[in-house]
């Protein structure tokens, strides 16, 4: 069968690229290996930049009611003196960004995906070999009962850090194992977060808590794996003692923590994104560092230029900007974050002489500017 275009990986970033070209008139194959959608238990920060993109593909209605505003981002260092604060009205915004359960943004895009007659959903599916003419890819994809042919003119990989689509390309990667996971849970407060989201940075690792409805907040907590495996084996109300001794009081007392889950965090640069008629966007091309929330940022601000670039041009990727230098931006600044909070260095010098620069460049990514 035939496309104008495949996108190879239905979770998030997949998905949010159909859903953007839901106007588009393009025939499009969207191929996922999941059967279902499965329960995410990730916590999403989306900047404002991400926001508006959502609410220009129109599930931001669906989502509203699920997603906490930030109005003020509070980065500090354990054990120092100094801190820095943003707030939204520093760069004219009424808000920061929003923070959403995972699960809540992959319903809205398929009950989005469900309505538009354009896009077919292959799942479950594999992509098991990728053949590259000059106007076209054929990918041979696996089925549960059958394997068929399906043919485009570009094809989107948009399958996550193990990329299937990266690797039939034969593209090389560097990767730099961080020997740390995060651990994700959500924690139940006893006052109001004021809409503050916070970010505590220790020597090996960081805490972030980040505004959730109903006097919740999100809490991400990087550190080495072995750090994250004890914390794991900790019952709830001694991970929850832990907590509140390592980010401190300034959401007061804690009152109870949910369930905790923990994923590995590694960076992975692809040393290229675009082969021929084949793009890589997300994870496949780039995996950063949780430590400055903007994987799925960096992800829709991909997926915004594209749907601007189809929408112009069709479904040709002769006239695509290049994405690569914000993708190198993004990594090398969520990279040097991580060296410079568990570096002995940071040690030695006043808190006052990081926050400055700091801030500058938070309030940058907040907002989604270079």
């Amino acid at each position: 069968m035939k496309y104008d275009l495949i996108i190879v990986g239905g979770g998030m970033v997949g998905a949010s690229l159909a859903v953007a070209l839901k106007n588009s008139g393009l025939q499009i194959g969207l191929i996922d290996a999941a059967p279902i959608i499965l329960d995410d238990s990730r916590l999403i920060a989306l900047n404002h930049a991400s926001y508006r993109l959502f609410e220009k593909m129109g599930i931001w209605p669906e989502l509203a009611s699920r997603a906490e505003p930030i109005k003020q981002i509070h980065v500090s260092q354990r054990g120092h003196l100094g801190i820095t604060r943003i707030a939204a009205n520093e760069v004219d915004l009424d808000v920061l960004g929003y923070v959403v359960p995972a699960r809540y943004i992959n319903s809205a895009l398929y009950s989005a995906l469900n309505n538009i007659s354009h896009i077919k959903l292959i799942r479950p599916a594999s992509v098991t070999a990728l053949t590259q003419q000059p106007d076209e890819v054929t990918l041979t994809v696996s089925l549960p009962t059958q394997t068929i042919s399906l043919s485009s003119k570009i094809v989107i990989g948009a399958d996550g850090t193990h990329s299937t689509v990266r690797d039939l390309l034969g593209i090389s990667t560097d990767i730099i194992d961080y020997k740390q996971s995060a651990l994700v849970t959500v924690t139940e407060l006893y006052r109001d977060h004021k809409n503050i989201a916070y970010e505590r940075f220790q020597k090996m690792g960081a805490i972030a808590m980040l505004p959730l409805t109903e006097q919740r907040a999100a809490t991400i907590w990087t550190g080495c794996n072995e750090l994250i495996s004890h914390l794991l084996q900790l019952n709830d109300d001694e991970f929850l003692s832990e907590l509140q001794k390592q980010f401190g009081y300034r959401l007061g007392r804690l009152k109870k923590t949910n369930q905790r889950a923990a994923y590995p965090l590694k960076m992975l640069c692809a040393h290229q994104q675009k082969k021929q008629n084949v793009l890589l966007i997300g994870n496949a091309a780039h995996t950063v560092h949780p430590i400055a929330a903007q994987g799925l940022n960096l992800a829709l601000y991909e997926i915004a230029i594209l749907a601007d670039c189809f929408a112009k041009n069709g479904a040709g990727l002769d006239k695509l900007p290049d994405l690569l230098s914000q993708q190198h931006f993004s990594s090398r600044f969520s990279h040097q974050l991580v060296r410079l909070f568990s570096n002995d260095f940071f040690m030695l010098n006043t808190a006052r002489s990081i926050v400055s620069p700091l801030k500058q460049r938070f309030i940058r990514r907040a907002i989604n500017q270079n």
